[in-house]
């Protein structure tokens, strides 16, 4: 049996100033990870409407992002340290390919993940990259750089992210040849590793997997701003 989740009595009896609002969210059924809500909301005009929606029967709270999405920054350090001069600086970055069975091929993707219980988004951005690539994030030495939360689908689904800009030391002797990947059972990730200023959009137009939009906003706004 579901049970209708009522919101507070003020949005029950909405003012002008409360418009648009959500009166109620009525769960419709769920699998182990997936849940079917419908949502009883009051529009701008003070009209009443429902919206079906999917979210995770993980989601623990509205107030936290569900994922993180990387985005790795792979440079070369000198023994001080210090990076490389601007002018002979490469750097690249780390594509991760899938099947996905919702679009019934692989898709081609940062690396990305759940955040855990309890875990930040920083430590699940370095979790998940090593998990996924192998590769070994910076923590100390070049704090990852933390998105605000962002929404994903949100005319199909609540899922929100948050972008994590990782760099990754190829100094580093965790980080060196191919690292083995950290995978768990079921899990199939080819790592494709990409020059980031020079072919990233080249790449994702050529490859057989289906870009992920994230990433191709993001590689085509890399391109409009080297041309600008």
């Amino acid at each position: 049996t579901f049970l209708t989740v009522k919101m507070s009595k003020d949005q029950d009896k909405p003012g002008p100033q409360t418009l648009p609002c959500i009166d109620s969210v009525t769960p419709v059924a769920s699998t182990k990870w997936l849940s079917l809500q419908t949502i009883d909301y009051t529009d701008q005009e003070g009209n009443s409407r429902k919206w079906d929606v999917a979210t995770r029967t993980t989601k623990a709270s509205t107030d936290h992002a569900d994922a993180v999405m990387i985005i790795p920054l792979l440079k070369k350090k000198s023994i001080s340290g210090e990076k490389e001069s601007s002018a002979n600086e490469v750097v690249e970055t780390l594509l991760v390919e899938q099947y996905r069975p919702p679009v019934g091929r692989a898709t081609i993707e940062f690396p990305a993940g759940l955040i855990d219980k309890d875990e930040s988004p920083e430590d699940a951005a370095l979790r998940e990259l090593r998990e996924e690539t192998g590769f070994v994030g910076e923590k100390c030495k070049a704090v990852p750089q933390v998105s605000r939360e962002v929404c994903m689908s949100p005319g199909l689904t609540d899922e929100s992210v948050k972008i994590v800009v990782v760099e990754v030391d190829l100094n580093n002797p965790n980080n060196f040849g191919t690292p083995k990947q950290q995978l768990e059972d079921g899990e199939h990730v080819t790592v494709k590793r990409v020059e980031l200023k020079a072919g990233l959009k080249a790449v994702l137009d050529d490859s057989e997997g289906m870009p992920i939009m994230g990433l191709m906003l993001f590689a085509m706004g890399l391109e409009i701003g080297t041309s600008l």
